[in-house]
């Protein structure tokens, strides 16, 4: 049933029977509640924007934080520690980890192999690491050429300055054996071909001379130029020549200029001939440039009166740069005897000998300096072990050929 609607009057009289309000607030405190709602609402947009902004931030870092973990990797594999055999492999294995996730019964499994293969690649990238390394260490000492091995070989050794010009140091190239006929040209070939520098020596053959045949075997003929620079550095090339020729057959150099006999030096005078000396009663010391070159050694340049003296002054310090002693001083010996061309050298009980590299160029010392005293046997007693290197200390060691094998 429709409702009629209310009279006026009876809106009023119905609102005259309704309790009496009474607001206390002044117009003020009106005016301040109504501000207070409205800034309320004005604080719920500043949050949400707020929440956004904070999301958006989250959002960034996971981005930058993702593409710098896929940036990382591919600079591993640019900068040469991951092969692409390995690359490869990794990349086998992350599809596999696809897989095995909608399979967790094989995760155990897949996480074993997985990180084995991890410590294989991380290994191989020690290696690679290690290599350039290996390949900058030090070089070696140089051995000496013994006569056990000239059974399908020549030598020709050359008597090159160090590079402060202050000893000669002998270096030795191992060629197919030749006739002794033809040494002189060898060695000529030789002082063309070889680049001193490789081994820390001074950059000084070839010279301009010519080296030929003398009147025998046993005597070679150096022609100089008019005014060669050879005839004012006359003890450098004297005693170059003197060590080079001394390996050789030959015993004597004659010398002549622009095809005339004889040279006048600016030192030793004019000369028309030279023996070469093949005993000078030299110690031996070691040299080297730096440490990226080998070491050799280098005979004194002074002789000594025995032996004995000789082998002590191997031991000895000296103050020139590249130069250190080729005995150490735990090498000890008791005594010294001789019975022709065998030396005896009994050594102490406290003789510190390794089979190593440095008990080797030790001993090779003496035996070098045995030889520049004439012998041709040395015999070491009650020597703390059997073998160094080539050498058997348990009996009579002939002398070597020729130092520094550098080929």
């Amino acid at each position: 049933m429709r409702r009629t609607r209310w009279k006026e009057n009876e809106i009023e009289d119905m609102l005259r029977e309704l309790p009496k309000l009474k607001d206390d607030r002044t117009k003020a405190e009106v005016f301040a509640r109504i501000h207070e709602k409205k800034r309320k609402k004005h604080w719920i947009p500043l949050i949400a924007g707020v929440a956004s902004l904070f999301l958006m931030v989250v959002l960034g870092s996971s981005i930058i934080i993702e593409k710098k973990g896929t940036t990382s990797q591919e600079g591993s594999g640019s900068s040469g520690k991951l092969s692409i055999s390995e690359n490869k492999e990794m990349a086998d294995f992350e599809r596999q980890d696809a897989s095995k996730k909608e399979n967790p019964s094989e995760d155990k499994q897949y996480n074993q192999e997985f990180s084995s293969k991890q410590a294989e690649i991380e290994s191989k990238d020690k290696v690679t690491e290690m290599e350039p390394r290996k390949r900058g260490k030090e070089k070696t000492f140089a051995q000496a050429i013994y006569q056990d091995d000239l059974k399908n070989a020549s030598i020709i050794t050359m008597g090159v300055p160090d590079d402060q010009m202050n000893f000669i140091v002998p270096i030795s190239i191992k060629l197919k054996h030749y006739d002794e006929s033809d040494t002189l040209n060898q060695l000529v070939n030789q002082m063309s071909e070889i680049d001193e520098e490789k081994y820390g020596l001074s950059d000084y053959f070839p010279l301009d001379i010519k080296i030929s045949q003398g009147n025998d075997m046993t005597t070679a003929n150096i022609d100089f130029q008019e005014k060669s620079q050879l005839l004012d550095e006359d003890t450098l090339f004297l005693h170059s020549m003197e060590e080079t020729l001394s390996y050789t057959n030959i015993e004597k150099m004659t010398f002549s200029t622009g095809g005339k006999q004889g040279a006048m030096f600016a030192h030793a005078g004019y000369l028309k001939e030279e023996d070469i000396p093949h005993q000078k009663n030299r110690t031996y010391l070691l040299y080297q440039r730096d440490e990226t070159s080998p070491r050799f050694l280098v005979p004194s340049n002074m002789g000594y009166q025995d032996f004995e003296e000789a082998l002590q002054a191997g031991k000895g310090e000296a103050d020139i740069e590249g130069i250190s002693p080729a005995i150490p001083h735990d090498l000890k010996w008791k005594r010294i005897s001789s019975d022709g061309d065998l030396v005896i050298i009994q050594l102490s009980d406290q003789a510190a000998i390794e089979n190593n590299e440095e008990s080797l160029q030790a001993l090779e010392a003496i035996l070098f300096i045995a030889k520049d005293f004439g012998f041709e046997k040395v015999k070491f007693e009650n020597a703390p072990i059997e073998e160094v290197g080539q050498l058997n200390l348990t009996e009579d060691i002939l002398v070597p050929k020729a130092p520094n094998q550098v080929n």
